[in-house]
């Protein structure tokens, strides 16, 4: 492959300098590995981030039989609230979210 004149352009790189790497403003240690060429460091808050993708990724798409049913059995009168299990689930995710 040949490369042309750069006539007119003010601001070239060299090809063989090293490029410069940004540092991530994070109080993790960085990972290194020999040989491993480039690497990135993530925050805590794109780590926290990736992680909420991952969860939402693996929510399930909504049940609409489910959601059909519900509404019927709200408007007829027949769905009785259970705040013992509403409070034990709030609780679970509390727990959860906290770790």
């Amino acid at each position: 492959m040949e490369i042309g004149p750069t006539q007119g352009i003010s601001d070239i790189h060299k090809i063989d300098a090293p490029p410069a790497r940004a540092q991530a403003h994070s109080h993790a240690p960085a990972t290194e590995l020999p040989g491993a060429g480039d690497n990135v460091d993530l925050t805590d808050g794109a780590r926290q981030l990736q992680n909420l993708q991952s969860a939402v990724a693996a929510t399930p798409v909504v049940d609409g039989g489910r959601v059909a049913a519900l509404r019927e059995a709200i408007a007829n009168g027949s769905y009785r609230i259970d705040p013992q299990r509403i409070a034990d689930g709030l609780l679970a995710q509390d727990r959860a979210a906290l770790g």
